[in-house]
């Protein structure tokens, strides 16, 4: 077991150890945030429905800015049609999310909705395969009133009256599409069939975001487009011993240039019942470029169908000195469930 763990970690570093940076908001707890991280994961969870919240800021009280990403996230997701029976479904959800930066307060707010259809490979539904779509509409703006400009400074003193840039327009609105796929699977690994605890499971997706490239500028003549970001990801879980699992996982992006985020949750139930549904996770994960950019501790706790997470990104980069090695603390919340007793239950991945 231990060297399969070994085995997943040295061949993701190797195939991705290369410089990073993404443009788009992210989340150290990216598998708290499921549309973010592909459309294809509308719908797919254990029972019915998930709803998910995300809060971050980083670098806040440093001597870079005061709080300058404050990021928020809300999305919620369920099936339709796998109810009774084991058959193909429909997933839906919508995200939306809220990015703030710096101190001109250049902000995004985004919509999206997501459809998927989930295909069952084999009959006991321990096997999917997912492909989603995601289209929405965002909203940017800036106020140039809080920005400052070479031309107010004379040499000597700091002019706000002087001369200012002066934008073709402050705010827009753009549209967006995505889309993706993701394979899952289970495997029993232990009699205690009524406990998915003892299943091991995997899955890896790909994702596009931005595949219509939007115009995200404020000059009229800037022909600038948004990259399209590519996101290849896995992970799963993996029982060790006992009420003890491990679960990995990665997230690989490409968006003009790239970023690496990996990490695992060490995992150990709480109770012996498969009732039970109380569990606390330890984990740590790290985001890479041609030199670590960032470490996230990170503690989790289940509770019935509700999940809390907290993490906090250690800035140990280039940029350390500027950020006072002040980093990002962030909070997710997932609740999820089923709508009535006759649901049935089906092997969705573990995220």
């Amino acid at each position: 077991m231990k060297i399969k763990v070994i085995v997943f970690y040295v061949v993701i570093l190797f195939l991705f150890n290369q410089q990073i940076k993404s443009q788009d908001i992210h989340f150290s707890q990216y598998n708290a945030s499921p549309l973010n991280l592909n459309p294809a994961l509308a719908g797919l969870n254990t029972c019915r429905y998930r709803l998910s919240g995300n809060v971050r800021m980083q670098y806040g009280n440093s001597s870079v800015s005061q709080f300058v990403y404050k990021t928020g996230n809300v999305a919620y997701d369920m099936s339709i049609g796998k109810a009774y029976k084991y058959k193909n479904f429909f997933g839906f959800g919508f995200n939306f999310y809220t990015d703030v930066s710096g101190d001109i307060n250049y902000a995004t707010h985004k919509l999206d909705l997501a459809f998927a259809y989930h295909i069952l490979l084999n009959k006991y539904a321990t096997s999917t395969l997912s492909i989603g779509i995601m289209g929405g509409l965002g909203y940017k703006s800036i106020d140039p009133l809080k920005a400052t400009f070479d031309d107010q400074f004379d040499g000597y003193n700091f002019n706000p009256g002087g001369r200012q840039e002066i934008l073709d327009r402050n705010n827009f609105i753009y549209g967006d599409i995505s889309a993706g796929a993701l394979w899952s699977m289970s495997r029993k690994v232990s009699r205690k069939t009524n406990d998915f605890n003892f299943y091991n499971n995997y899955y890896v997706g790909l994702a596009f975001y931005h595949l219509n490239q939007p115009r995200l500028v404020f000059y009229n003549d800037n022909p600038a487009r948004q990259y399209t970001k590519f996101v290849f990801h896995g992970g799963g879980q993996i029982l060790v011993k006992g009420k003890l699992s491990v679960m990995p996982s990665f997230m690989f992006l490409q968006q003009g240039t790239s970023e690496l985020n990996v990490g695992t949750y060490v995992r150990y139930k709480l109770g012996y019942l498969p009732v039970d549904k109380m569990a606390i996770y330890l984990g740590v994960f790290a985001r890479l470029n041609n030199q670590f950019d960032a470490i996230a501790p990170a503690i989790r706790f289940d509770y019935n169908k509700l999940q809390v997470g907290f993490s906090y990104d250690i800035n140990v980069s280039k940029f350390s000195p500027g950020s006072g090695s002040i980093g990002g603390p962030e909070v997710s919340i997932v609740y999820g469930g089923c709508f009535g007793k006759k649901t049935r239950v089906q092997f969705c991945p573990q995220l």
